[in-house]
């Protein structure tokens, strides 16, 4: 492994040993620590146990299964992948059927793709609303969608504590098979997610989770802080760690967000701000174009050798259309998926056959592990492993006829005609097969502030500051005159969130007029989080 000094609260939360909760700030090395306790667990490990590591995202799975395998280390069974991973491949697909007894091939789907039948035994509360409580009133629908060999994706989380708590085989095997779990960014765990934590601490497992409740940003998709905050209260049996040193960005960026959140924070004055504010006249059309020169003059400045390593993160995908339109600068703008007709199964395999061609870290191993068949011989993974390695080596021309060979290598059947249709659309389609690739040396990158999570960047222009955006502002039942923010401390956590992703400097962008996102200009009066607490940002005269 690379080396790793430990500081002494990254020490201290690699030496414990009990159910824990690590809250680590921004740039403090948490993945370093995580990768070191897994270490140091699986070392006392038989050959055939392991840990499970739950990450937020596949690329953040990845990095973490490759640290831990640093050096030929030998992590055993353990399982690596996102929480939807976890649920689908270690206790849905082996375990369901001892609890609905539905035998047949199962595939994920949304619940707009089941038929209309289906969807009508949904109960009136919504699976987001839902808790343990309610999964009795949705049986009906689960086991019908099972039947018709789909297993909802907006459901997996209660499907899988349905299962591990019915099946005593499933918590047998989990028991026998792994000692620890570790859940990351357990500030943006949902309802299921936590319950099914605790499911797996009560059997036995060493339960770890991971997090930071001031980068909590995911409350529209209700994913809550709280569930972090209840393992972090007293009496909740977790102890609690805090790493707090931000090893990442320039002093003077972490003075400012760390005031952003806390008026008492004290500031350490060096004459190196590197936090400043632009207000450019015009919408953000003209701050583009401002961007056009100020990209190179402050590369050069602070001896930033790529572009890729630049950022413009916006709060909307309005706004990084608009900068993406008129920046005049090589650039990638990260976009949602191409695929809007595919089912979700199919979109996910195409999508992750595309990135294995174009990014050379993927690896065919870990796209099968991910997405294949749960059990498969020897034979059966060199033949499938084969099918999807043409998917890097092949040309253009025939770029989907073999994708969709391999896709039906990894599911055993052929992508249904309206899976294959879109897939023929998007590879012909430079723009949206551009979506797939990595972003070359020359290209700047811009993208909203959500896709930024986890992510770092030399240079960040944090973009979409005005009143009315960050925050929003509440009407509905609001007396005439009175200002409300709506998910003032979401918004205010983006903000955080988007400062420390710079390493060093970050440039807080205004402009004197906006447009919204029906291209109609309205005012671009700054947001109030500009000089929140006292911290203002070094003004940028040119």
């Amino acid at each position: 492994m690379a080396a790793f000094s430990p500081s002494l609260e990254q020490l201290r939360a690699i030496e414990y040993q009990g159910h824990m909760a690590v809250i680590a700030r921004p740039g403090s090395g948490k993945t370093s620590v995580i990768s070191q306790k897994v270490r140091k667990e699986l070392e006392n490990l038989r050959p055939y146990q392991g840990i499970i590591a739950i990450s937020f995202t596949n690329k953040a799975s990845d990095e973490l299964e490759h640290r831990c395998k640093t050096g030929s280390f030998d992590v055993k069974q353990s399982f690596f992948g996102t929480i939807d991973k976890f649920c689908l491949r270690e206790i849905i697909l082996p375990f369901q059927c001892h609890v609905t007894g539905v035998p047949v091939e199962l595939a994920t789907g949304k619940i707009r793709d089941l038929p209309e039948t289906i969807q009508q035994l949904l109960p009136t509360i919504s699976i987001a609303n839902a808790s343990l409580k309610d999964i009795d009133a949705f049986l009906p629908f689960l086991l019908a969608a099972l039947a018709h060999g789909c297993i909802p994706m907006e459901a997996v989380g209660m499907l899988a504590c349905y299962v591990f708590e019915m099946s005593a085989a499933c918590r047998t095997y989990h028991k026998a098979r792994y000692r620890a779990v570790y859940v990351d960014e357990y500030q943006d765990s949902g309802y299921f997610q936590h319950g099914l934590f605790l499911k797996l601490r009560d059997i036995g497992l060493t339960a770890v989770a991971v997090g930071d409740i001031d980068q909590s940003i995911y409350s529209f998709a209700h994913k809550d802080a709280r569930y972090l905050q209840a393992i972090c209260a007293s009496g909740s049996g977790f102890a609690t760690f805090a790493i707090t040193t931000n090893f990442r960005s320039h002093p003077s960026i972490n003075d400012f967000a760390q005031r952003l959140l806390n008026p008492n924070h004290a500031v350490t004055r060096t004459g190196d701000d590197r936090v400043f504010i632009k207000t450019v006249t015009g919408t953000q059309i003209h701050v583009a174009h401002w961007l056009r020169t100020a990209i190179p003059h402050l590369m050069a400045h602070y001896q930033v050798s790529a572009a890729k390593r630049v950022a413009i993160l916006c709060r909307n995908q309005n706004t990084v259309s608009l900068a993406a339109a008129n920046i005049g600068l090589s650039h990638v703008a990260v976009e949602d998926s191409p695929f809007a007709l595919a089912s979700l199964s199919e979109a996910n395999l195409f999508s992750d056959l595309l990135r294995l061609r174009y990014d050379p870290q993927a690896t065919a191993e870990s796209l099968l592990d991910r997405l294949g068949p749960v059990r498969l011989t020897a034979p059966e993974k060199r033949r499938i492993r084969k099918s999807i390695l043409l998917c890097r080596s092949c040309d253009e021309a025939n770029l989907a006829t073999v994708l969709i060979s391999a896709a039906t290598a990894v599911m055993g059947m052929p992508p249904t005609k309206k899976s294959t249709d879109e897939l023929l659309a998007i590879c012909a389609n430079v723009h949206q097969l551009g979506q797939f690739r990595e972003p070359s040396d020359d290209a700047v990158q811009i993208m909203t502030l959500h896709r930024a999570k986890g992510l770092e960047f030399d240079l960040v222009f944090h973009a979409d500051l005005y009143d009315h955006v960050m925050p929003a502002r509440e009407y509905d039942g609001v007396p005439y005159g009175q200002v409300v923010f709506k998910d003032e401390q979401q918004c205010l956590n983006l903000h955080y969130v988007g400062v420390t992703r710079a390493i060093k400097a970050v440039v807080l962008l205004t402009s004197t007029k906006r447009l919204n996102g029906s291209g109609q200009e309205k005012s671009g009066a700054p947001s109030q989080f500009i000089g929140r607490n006292g911290m203002n940002a070094v003004p940028i005269p040119w």
